[in-house]
């Protein structure tokens, strides 16, 4: 297949789901939809752009920008081990699939400028990736097959990522494939800054997380409860599946259970929160009857990592008796910010800093819109442990002062230099009608090419009724309309356009997608794509 060809490939599943819309309905060109991934990574392009010279992620491009980055000269080894297992979730069992056993995977701690190899050995029944997410990583190592990498074959294969980590911050890794994420396949990747400033004393990791898996379902059996033409048959929201095999009525049915229980609702998030209602949430992957607890003395100035690593759910943050002092969002610094409690999309991390009083605190991650929770304890060695670690997942600074994202600027040593964008592109976020199949629409979103070295700008303007968090890979992005605030993956609220610009500094082939993993496997993503 040549340079050429590869632009006009589409995802079978892709097509067919979309297709499934009947006669009565939209099919994908009358969608206008630029579905360029769909989990997997394939991609498509207009045809007017198939005669366009890009950028492949084995090209020289790829490996000059490498070299060139900042490096410390030390290397950190690993080695992951992908399969299925038992995980004890507050004395429930359930089996699931992990890296090293465990409903999270293990914390993965460098510094900044290290190079990182990791040894994956696949040991699933089903093939698999990794993904750095928020990495500005080489394109050969992105996770995002087939477009980067070969998918790692199941039973017995491997991969070796190789690359270096050149921007400190709060950072994540998980499976890039279909929703094994939403099981145990993911866990935290700290990039230490040897010049931190934000004055913590020490640092805790909190990685959040909505489970479903084993619990009478898997994530699988949820996205056919959402979308039935995935089963062979499409009847709309609401609507009865072709019956599915026998062995998977129960786990249909408990999904069809957890998707038919409402929709949560936050005016936060401008309506409508999420579709699944997920029947446990963990901290460090344990439930809130069984906590990890978090030990620290009295008048430690403790930098808590808040990695939401949920599939579907926002979360809304708080310690209580303590105030927080925001200092990073999705590893670059911020200008530190007081609040009570903060939202956490799926996938974007916030660092706060907490002064811990003495005692045993709750820390709480309500389920923004609507019920459930994740908690875990605060406490300090004098503290008397708390006789019921489960709080209930209510504390008053969930009702206090809340700092939306908007409200955060960068520190100017993190700032985009102002400067007009070379390419100037507008996308647009769409739902098929009532249906559960999600695009980005409009002319652009097939032809999302840049030359490095250009200042890219892209509007999202979000005409479905939910909201998306937004995320680039190998790239962080400025949003100019909250003050250059930098992430890698931003919350558009329904009825909104919001802008990002970004300098083209990372060659090769890129996803751009919504991190709501059930939205990203309907349909909602496209591709940024490098040319010469």
């Amino acid at each position: 297949m040549t340079r050429r060809d590869r632009g006009l490939v589409l995802d079978r599943r892709r097509f067919l789901r979309l297709s499934s819309l009947g006669a009565g309905a939209v099919g994908l060109g009358a969608l206008g939809l630029a579905s360029t991934g769909c989990g997997t990574g394939a991609s498509t392009a207009q045809p007017t752009a198939t005669d366009l010279d890009y950028i492949l992620p084995t090209d020289r491009e790829v490996a000059a920008a490498e070299a060139a980055r900042a490096a410390s000269g030390v290397t950190a080894s690993f080695a992951l081990a992908a399969a299925a297992g038992t995980v004890d979730l507050g004395g429930r069992l359930v089996n699931t699939w992990t890296y090293g056993g465990n409903a999270v995977a293990p914390e993965l701690r460098v510094s900044r400028g290290d190079r990182l190899r990791v040894a994956v050995d696949n040991g699933l029944p089903a093939e698999t990736t990794l993904h750095w997410h928020g990495i500005r990583i080489r394109n050969d190592m992105d996770g995002a097959a087939p477009v980067t990498q070969p998918a790692i074959a199941a039973g017995g294969g491997t991969f070796d990522y190789d690359f270096v980590a050149p921007d400190p911050g709060t950072y994540w890794y998980h499976s890039h494939s279909g929703l094994q994420a939403d099981r145990g396949l993911f866990g935290a990747l700290i990039v230490e800054d040897p010049d931190d400033r934000t004055g913590a004393d020490a640092d805790a990791v909190l990685v959040l997380d909505d489970w479903v898996d084993g619990l009478g379902t898997t994530p699988d059996a949820v996205l056919m409860a959402l979308n039935p033409a995935i089963a062979g048959g499409h009847a709309g929201h609401g609507g009865a599946a072709a019956a599915p095999a026998a062995h998977a009525e129960p786990e249909m049915e408990r999904a069809q259970q957890l998707v038919s229980q409402g929709h949560g609702d936050s005016g936060a998030l401008g309506g409508m929160t999420q579709h699944i209602a997920y029947p446990m949430h963990l901290i460090n992957g344990r439930p809130p009857n069984d906590p990890a607890v978090i030990e620290a003395p009295a008048g430690q100035r403790l930098r808590l990592r808040i990695v939401n690593a949920a599939a579907e759910t926002p979360y809304r943050f708080a310690v209580a008796g303590h105030e927080l002092t925001i200092v990073a969002a999705d590893g670059f610094d911020v200008r530190p910010v007081t609040a009570d409690t903060v939202i956490v999309g799926m996938a974007q991390r916030l660092d706060v800093l907490v002064t811990v009083r003495s005692g045993a605190w709750p820390v709480v991650a309500g389920v923004e819109g609507r019920d459930g929770y994740a908690s875990t304890v605060l406490r300090t060695p004098d503290a008397v442990p708390l006789s019921n670690p489960d709080v209930g997942g209510q504390v008053p600074e969930l009702n206090g002062r809340l700092v939306p994202e908007s409200a955060l600027r960068p520190v100017d040593a993190v700032r985009l230099a102002d400067r007009r964008p070379d390419r100037d592109y507008r996308v647009e976020l769409i739902q098929a009608g009532d249906r559960y199949v999600w695009g980005m629409a409009g002319p652009d979103a097939g032809r999302l090419v840049m030359k490095q070295g250009e200042r890219v700008r892209i509007t999202m303007a979000n005409t479905s009724s939910m909201w998306h968090p937004m995320h680039t890979h190998g790239h962080t992005f400025a949003v100019p309309d909250y003050g250059g605030l930098r992430r890698d993956t931003v919350i558009v609220l329904p009825g909104t356009e919001l802008a990002i610009e970004f300098d083209a500094d990372n060659p090769g082939e890129w996803m751009f997608h919504c991190h709501n993993a059930y939205h990203f496997e309907a349909g909602m993503t496209a591709n940024l794509r490098y040319i010469r």
